[in-house]
């Protein structure tokens, strides 16, 4: 039965008179009077929750994943000319903490550790880093100094996936990215004997004395030891981003190396 119809049996009675029979399916129709009225109201209610879209969250977007695949773009790599100094033993690795064993006591120092060999390719290029990793590498000192000092050496960085923006220190500090080619000393290379990285080359003593040992092995190579760090910034975008940088001398007019790496907000 339909409200209308109820409606209109409730006239009638009301006009007629009721007896207390009647009084009781006056009742009865009153209250399904109210029943039929309240789901009426819901239906419509109900009807009109549908018919809104729920709003938009503004956590909706994924944050990007960065993967540096198998290295920098060609169109990224052919805007680095190298120069012709060879990089040698090259290393990938974090900064963190090793032990060694001291008679019956465990000494925990920092250094650079989960070394692993890099390769060079296109004459310069440094394997790619993840945030926080660091690359180690050794260039002929002689050569090296033939090309001039730190004043002619300069970082430059630019966006992978946006390279014709142009330079990141034309728009932002350079502390902001790769700047310095000198994130490890010699102490970080050198490592106490017996230590948990089970590298053989390794000395005693206070860390200038191993710094120092270093130092020796390096100049009796002939060598200069250079390395970088690709560390947080708080102008990274969430998901991180990719930089390429390339360790570029003004006055000759070419790169020492360049390499692509991660750049995450901190």
């Amino acid at each position: 039965m339909n409200s209308s119809t109820i409606k209109m049996a409730i006239g009638l009675l009301a006009l007629t008179g009721v007896s207390s029979a009647d009084a009781d399916i006056f009742d009865q129709l009153k209250g399904k009077l109210k029943s039929e009225s309240k789901k009426a109201i819901e239906q419509n209610i109900n009807q009109k929750a549908g018919d809104e879209k729920p709003a938009a969250s503004n956590d909706s977007q994924p944050s990007s994943s960065i993967n540096l695949g198998s290295g920098p773009a060609k169109n990224l790599t052919a805007m680095t000319t190298c120069s012709n100094i060879k990089i040698e033993n090259v290393m990938t690795g974090y900064q963190g903490d090793y032990t060694f064993q001291d008679g019956f006591k465990k000494e925990e120092r920092s250094g650079f550790i989960q070394r692993k060999p890099g390769t060079v390719s296109g004459g310069c290029i440094l394997p790619s880093l993840k945030s926080g990793q660091l690359a180690y590498m050794e260039v002929d000192t002689e050569a090296y100094e033939s090309l001039g000092n730190s004043n002619d050496w300069t970082m430059q960085c630019l966006r992978s996936e946006n390279p014709s923006a142009g330079a990141l220190t034309e728009s932002e500090p350079k502390t902001e990215s790769i700047y310095s080619v000198s994130a490890l000393s010699g102490k970080d290379m050198m490592l106490y004997c017996g230590n948990s990285e089970g590298i053989e080359e390794c000395a005693e003593g206070s860390n200038s004395h191993r710094s120092g040992e270093w130092s020796k092995k390096l100049k009796k190579k002939g060598k200069t030891m250079l390395s970088v760090r690709a560390f947080t910034s708080t102008l990274a975008p969430k998901g991180g981003e990719k930089l390429y940088c390339q360790y570029y001398n003004k006055t000759h007019r070419v790169s020492l190396f360049a390499l692509e790496y991660i750049r995450a907000r901190n």
